[in-house]
């Protein structure tokens, strides 16, 4: 007798090699043999399927595959109903199979990796072919950050993906501007074949990697990973590889900061791929571009410095610090406060001017502090008039009116941690 397998398990088994799966790809190719059940099975099965075992997990349903399995020989005591073809798939006729055993059925395979195994598991789970693509208008970024395009379903009761904090409409807005017109990143996101986002991840092109402080090196980053699926997550690494990216977070979390894999070697340095370093990064971003308010949850570059009259995220602290984009409520935290006269670093929280300016435009009275000079009317509000210039914000003060934007935000009545 021939290996006899349901239309539903070919359908994920080609589907899970399509995606990358080792173990799914070997087992198609033992399904498609046209020989003795015996040659390829161990023990005496000989009819398998699929069914789904289904998990409601708030927003998604997590779904669990198990195979099952039983033996079409009209003499086994597991086969009572003899005159009925259909009888094999009875629910008391089957026996149901962790995918694990399932593979180790098959004679001529194994043994595998558990990574291979983890794989398998997860990408049987979607019965889809996963297309990953990189990214980078607005659009693509609203589209990957709202929650009402995420899959249905997850291989998980915990899914990266439908568990992030900007996949509200106002955030996921507001987060889709900020990648794309302050920060200048890209976005590579999975999607299966109804369209569903399967997977998303931020990814900077122009980095600057500092080995020491007088080395910088021109860099790229694939960021935090958000995933519905496992495997979706290593399909991401792959394509960011195969992209020429040549950083990822080692982990994926929003904790280690600073340590990365080495995905593809960097010029000039000794890096292999695979290689695990710590190190210093920086992204220098153009505040003129910023239009909206407020910032989404940084994983890597959670801190925003002012150096030099530049605005950089960093993947560090330090004196430079002005705020810290760690805010499930869609905007920025204030470190240190920026003059908007001489755009000079301040720590006091009751000055708007740093202490030099504020001793240069204010006098002492009987009654008090008073600013020098007269007020001028810039979008409905008043001004002192020196912080312009023929009628137009002075640089300083355009990049003050800027970074400030960054501090607002609308907040939704719904938030999680990301």
């Amino acid at each position: 007798m021939k290996l006899n397998v349901s239309n539903e398990l070919k359908s994920r088994l080609m589907h899970a090699a399509e995606n990358g799966s080792v173990i799914a790809k070997d087992i198609l190719l033992e399904v498609k043999k046209n020989v003795p059940v015996e040659e390829i099975i161990r023990g005496t099965y000989n009819c398998f399927s699929t069914k789904r075992k289904r998990t409601e997990a708030g927003t998604f349903k997590k779904i669990r595959i198990v195979f099952t399995a039983c033996n079409k020989d009209l003499g086994h005591p597991n086969f009572p109903d003899r005159n009925n073809p259909q009888a094999p798939w009875f629910p008391e006729n089957r026996t149901d199979l962790e995918p694990s055993t399932f593979a180790e059925l098959f004679k001529n395979l194994g043994p595998y990796q558990p990574d291979e195994i983890s794989y398998f598991c997860s990408a049987i789970s979607l019965d889809s072919k996963v297309t990953v693509r990189l990214h980078e208008s607005m659009n693509d970024f609203m589209e990957a950050y709202l929650e009402s395009n995420y899959s249905p379903i997850a291989d998980s009761d915990t899914s990266s993906l439908h568990s992030s904090c900007m996949r509200y409409e106002d955030k996921a807005r507001n987060a889709a501007d900020f990648y794309t017109n302050f920060a200048g990143a890209k976005i590579l996101v999975a999607r299966d074949e109804s369209n569903n986002i399967l997977g998303r991840a931020v990814v900077w092109n122009e980095v600057t990697l500092w080995k020491s402080i007088n080395t910088p090196i021109a860099a790229s980053l694939l960021d935090r990973i958000y995933s519905s699926h496992a495997f979706v997550a290593e399909l991401i690494r792959k394509q960011a590889q195969e992209a020429g990216i040549l950083l990822r977070r080692r982990y994926n979390d929003y904790t280690h900061t600073t340590d990365f894999t080495v995905l593809n070697p960097i010029e000039g340095q000794e890096w292999a791929a695979g290689d695990n370093i710590q190190v210093s990064l920086t992204v220098k971003v153009p505040a003129c571009r910023w239009h909206k308010k407020g910032v989404p949850y940084l994983d890597t570059f959670y801190s925003l410095h002012l150096t030099d009259g530049n605005l950089e995220l960093r993947n560090t602290e330090g004196d430079t610090s002005i705020a810290s984009c760690r805010s499930t409520e869609g905007c920025a935290n204030r470190r240190k406060y920026v003059c908007p006269k001489c755009g000079k670093i301040h720590p006091f929280p009751d000055m708007a001017f740093c202490k030099n300016c504020q001793d240069m435009f204010y006098i002492f009275t009987v009654f008090g502090k008073v600013l020098k000079g007269t007020s001028v009317e810039y979008k409905g509000k008043k001004y002192p008039s020196f912080l312009f210039k023929k009628g137009r914000p002075v640089p300083e003060f355009r990049r003050y009116l800027q970074i400030e934007k960054l501090f607002i935000c609308k907040c939704s009545v719904n938030s999680l941690d990301e």
